[in-house]
């Protein structure tokens, strides 16, 4: 006999109804006083000494125990169950109690019977009911009835394939400095790119109780993807993809995208920008800093000793101070006030109200006009005209303007030419070194295996560094023949010309001796003419 629960049983004799003590086997669960009396009340048998039976019950060893509970003969008692609902009536357990003697077994229809007196509704497992009909044990609890758990929906949720979490930290390098031009305050995207992806929600299904109540899941989180401008929304409303190449930012759930990025300064809380689209800079762009934009630059404050370069267009409201370090780059126009003591090359034309001590370069026209409208120091050139109210200064300014001529080719004959002068050197240096050692040769010198290889790689040096002066030699050639050619290009001049400005139109040169006024210089058959306006 394997393990069993202790048990009772009402047994009707003929001089009285007893209740009998059935021990538990093999560990089984021992007798509850307080079961017993509740089966006895249910029953009917309200006369019975509660101290006898618990005193009997804590005694009870190996054999069971008869306890008179009245002279009287009862009624048999058929076998019944207790019907135990769960707290949270998601199960039903039955526990059944033996029939008196000369009682009846419990049959389906009183099993049913009892349920459904119980308010059992739901669940019940009539192949358990079965079995238990036909084998089970007393004082012992089995679920019969289980009740169905609602299946949970699942909420919304969207994911977004960009840093939703941008912080202005510097990069730290290798060598332990912080790098405060690099920082991770901008989220790029190119056109095409997703940039979010929405979850739909799941609907949960209801379930239900033992007792026939419907249990009704939790309320799932329904969720849209919000967007603004340049961004298109896939018609199954599931994701965001860009319209333009630019950034993307997440603000209150909602995505934006825009190819204008604005900023306030460009200095140490922004770093160095590096933009796809347009920059807008409502401040300064302060010295060391740097904007790289494939769009246009536009720029409220004064740009001091920083790098400049765009694709489009660039609008500097208030000018540069360049300290001798700024460099704007263009491939549009430039309008600025001013542009002081800074190099500029632009690929379209240059509007501004002054340029002074700076070197500026444009393949289309420099306009200088204004209250001021000067040009003073340093080299200013275009392909087709410079207009401006006064060129040079009364202290005899160095300061050239040069038409006619592609000044992005100007600039790179110089460069030909400076490349050449610094290649001379190479060679001044070498050759003499390498004439040395073939004579200590020819006179039957020793030389080492080092100084064998140190001359080998100073005769390659030569090699490479004559071959690269031919090539120079040809890209000039090349220049030369377009950079004298007729041109139409002139020089406006609504005020003064003062002395120290040297006039070039291609490739002739004419130097101002004295004080010019209201007029226009002009290349003729080879030379610069001045012509009143």
């Amino acid at each position: 006999m394997g393990k069993r629960n202790g048990y009772f049983q009402l047994v009707i004799k003929e001089h009285g109804t007893f209740l009998r003590l059935i021990p538990p086997v093999e560990n089984g669960e021992k007798i509850s006083i307080s079961e017993v009396i509740s089966y006895l009340s249910k029953e009917k048998c309200d006369v019975f000494d509660v101290k006898e039976i618990n005193a009997a019950i804590i005694k009870l060893t190996n054999q069971p125990i008869d306890i008179l509970l009245t002279s009287d003969k009862m009624i048999p008692k058929s076998e019944s169950v207790k019907i135990e609902i769960s707290e949270d009536k998601m199960n039903a357990a039955v526990r059944f109690y033996p029939p008196s003697t000369d009682g009846q077994m419990i049959d389906k229809r009183g099993m049913l019977s009892d349920l459904s007196l119980a308010g059992i509704k739901a669940g019940v497992d009539e192949r358990v009911m079965n079995e238990l009909l036909k084998v089970h044990e007393y004082c012992k609890s089995y679920v019969l009835a289980r009740g169905i758990e609602p299946v949970q929906g699942k909420d919304a949720s969207i994911e977004y394939h960009f840093n939703t979490e941008l912080s202005l930290r510097p990069t730290v390098n290798e060598d332990g400095s912080v790098d405060f031009h690099n920082l991770n305050n901008m989220a790029r995207v190119n056109k095409g790119e997703i940039l979010a992806t929405l979850t739909k929600e799941k609907v949960g299904h209801p379930g239900i109780n033992v007792c026939g109540e419907v249990i009704k899941p939790r309320e799932v989180k329904r969720k849209k993807l919000k967007h603004g401008r340049n961004i298109i929304l896939t018609e199954d409303g599931l994701q965001l993809i860009s319209e333009i190449n630019g950034h993307v930012s997440l603000i209150d759930d909602k995505v934006f995208v825009s190819d204008i990025y604005e900023v306030e300064d460009v200095d140490v809380s922004t770093g160095d920008i590096n933009y796809d689209g347009s920059v807008v800079v409502k401040g300064n762009v302060r010295s060391g800093y740097s904007i790289v934009a494939k769009g246009n630059i536009e720029v409220n404050g004064v740009i001091e000793g920083s790098y400049l370069k765009a694709e489009g267009d660039i609008l500097l409201k208030r000018g540069i101070q360049g300290m001798g370090k700024a460099k704007v780059e263009c491939e549009g126009n430039l309008v600025a006030k001013f542009i002081e003591n800074a190099k500029v090359t632009v690929g379209g034309s240059v509007h501004t109200e002054s340029i002074l001590h700076s070197h500026v370069a444009a393949k289309n026209e420099i306009e200088v006009s204004g209250k001021k409208g000067f040009i003073t120091g340093g080299v200013v050139r275009s392909t087709t005209l410079i207009t401006a109210k006064n060129i040079g200064s009364p202290m005899g300014t160095d300061t050239l303007v040069e038409v006619g001529a592609d000044p992005l080719m100007v600039e790179r004959h110089q460069e030909l030419h400076a490349k050449i002068k610094k290649a001379d050197k190479v060679l001044n240096t070498c050759k003499p070194v390498l004439n040395a050692f073939a004579k200590k040769v020819a006179l039957g010198e020793n030389v080492t295996k080092e100084q064998t290889e140190k001359i080998q790689n100073l005769q390659k040096t030569v090699e490479e560094t004559e071959q690269k002066i031919t090539w120079y030699i040809k890209e000039i050639e090349k220049m030369e023949g377009m950079l004298q050619g007729e041109t139409t290009a002139c020089i406006k001049v609504k005020g003064f010309v003062y002395p120290g400005v040297k006039v070039v139109i291609a490739d002739d040169t004419l130097y101002v001796r004295e004080n010019l006024t209201y007029c226009r210089f002009v290349r003729e058959k080879g030379e610069i003419k001045c012509y009143s306006l």
